[in-house]
């Protein structure tokens, strides 16, 4: 994690009924992959297909596209912009905020309609967010503490010999 950057915390409770509603949304919306990430492109997780690695590489990506997209926003006097739409020969994606530190990554082939992808990511939305809200910052380890522990840790170490 880069410095003075934060990860969330999902609960184990939370993070398996978000994963139940995207295994069953992924077999009901045409969807390739539906992967959650936080705004730092940390993969939470990953349905469909797509191996472990790529879903790690998309999510990083995505937040970075998501982040660009937004600095252009600004440029155009927007506070942000929630969703992030790309569109391929073969492959599509749309990334879309869900709360604050959440981004939705669906990616979808041209057999799925535009249209669709948007209502699936609005449902996603309404469905997960509730348990998203849940989600704590887990604050960065701070420069003192590290500090405090390795001095700590010399200290043990030097008594040892």
């Amino acid at each position: 994690m880069a410095e003075g950057m934060s990860s969330i915390v999902i609960s184990d409770e939370d993070l398996k009924r978000i994963d139940d509603y995207l295994s069953q949304t992924l077999a009901d919306s045409q969807a390739k992959n539906i992967l959650l990430s936080d705004r730092s492109g940390q993969l939470i997780t990953k349905h469909g297909g797509v191996s472990k690695g790529d879903a790690l590489n998309i999510a990083a990506l995505a937040a970075g596209l998501f982040s660009a997209t937004n600095e252009l926003a600004k440029l155009l006097g927007e506070k942000e912009f929630t969703v992030t739409f790309h569109q391929g020969e073969e492959a599509n994606i749309h990334i879309s905020l869900l709360v604050p530190q959440v981004l939705l990554v669906i990616v979808f082939d041209n057999r799925a309609p535009v249209g669709a992808i948007r209502f699936w990511a609005k449902k996603i939305g309404a469905e997960i967010v509730p348990y998203l809200k849940n989600i704590t910052e887990k604050p960065p380890e701070s420069t003192i503490q590290k500090e405090e522990m390795e001095s700590e840790v010399e200290k043990k170490l030097d008594s040892l010999f």
